[in-house]
This record gives structure tokens, sequence and C-alpha cells, in this order.
């Protein structure tokens, strides 16, 4: 991509995998949710785990990965893990306080659900929890429906944990 998606943004560039590039993905959150939702050590045990494993079968085929750089550092980016390769998660959304606002998550999730409609999942969901209200805007739009929630406290505290799910239209 180039960086005239962004113009308004000098030194911004969308790339693919790379090596750390999940990890970082994963502190970003990890920081951003403890300072902004109050979520402790358990979030982020939860999420490297979660990449860890997708790490033992990353395949560049069949999963997707784009990261925002600005100024050569990661800033955000966006997965979504093949899983069995009819289900499907989308994982790792995220983009920093200081690129919010700009279009960047609209333009990671419009590229993530483009590869989505060229494989052959049937379903991809992701999970999240209820207060995030732009993203949820995004996954709506997008067409993920809203198909669980509970109250749990799986991520260090208690919040209304929430799963939204897509589905190929039966055509």
């Amino acid at each position: 991509m180039s960086n005239n998606t962004f113009s308004n943004i000098d030194g911004l560039e969308i790339i693919g995998f790379q090596p750390g590039a999940i990890s970082t993905l994963c502190a970003i959150q990890s920081e951003f949710y403890a300072r902004a939702w109050g979520f402790n050590h358990l979030y982020e045990s939860v999420v490297a785990a979660s990449v860890g494993e997708f790490l033992t079968r990353y395949d560049p085929e069949q999963d997707f990965i784009q990261l925002v750089l600005y100024k050569g550092r990661i800033e955000g980016g966006i997965a979504i893990d093949h899983r069995d390769g009819k289900l499907a998660q989308l994982r790792w959304f995220i983009v920093t306080d200081q690129l919010r606002g700009f279009g960047v998550g609209k333009f990671l999730i419009e590229q993530a659900m483009s590869f989505v409609k060229r494989q052959s999942f049937s379903q991809v969901y992701l999970t999240t929890f209820e207060g995030l209200d732009s993203a949820r805007k995004l996954y709506e739009k997008h067409g993920f429906k809203l198909t669980s929630g509970k109250n749990a406290a799986t991520w260090g505290k208690e919040v209304n944990e929430q799963r939204f799910d897509w589905f190929r239209n039966k055509e």
C-alpha cells in the first residue's frame, strides 16, 4: 500500500507479517487495556498464550496479517487466523491512540474482510467486551453480529465479554 491512502499521515506504512510483530501487538493491547480498562497481567497472559499457539501453525497462505508501521514502529494491526479452514478468527485488532481517528482501523478491517471473502471461510468470529463502541460499529458495518455475551473476568477484570460472528451468505 502506498502512503497515498493516508496522505495526511507522513511515515505510515501497512505491511504483512514480520517476526516479533504479533508479540508487539500483544504488548500494545496489554498496555492499552491496562491503562484504559484496568485489565491486569491475566489479560496479557491470555493474549500471549494465544499468540504462541497461533505462531505454531501460522500459514501465510491461509492466515492474514497486516501491521501498521508509523515512522518504523508497529502502531497497530489485525489478523485473521484460519483456525480449521472453515471457522476463522479475527484477532489482535488495535491501533494506537496517536493513529486513531484517521481511518486506519477502518482500512485494516476492510482489508481483513476482503481476505475473508476471497477464502472459503464459512464463518469468522471475534471476542471482545462491551464498551468498545467504535470497534463494535466497525464490526457490525462489516457484517458481524453479536451472538453471545456473559459477565466474566477472563482478562483480569469482570466485563461483559462478547462474541461476534460473521457468516458467509448461503446464496
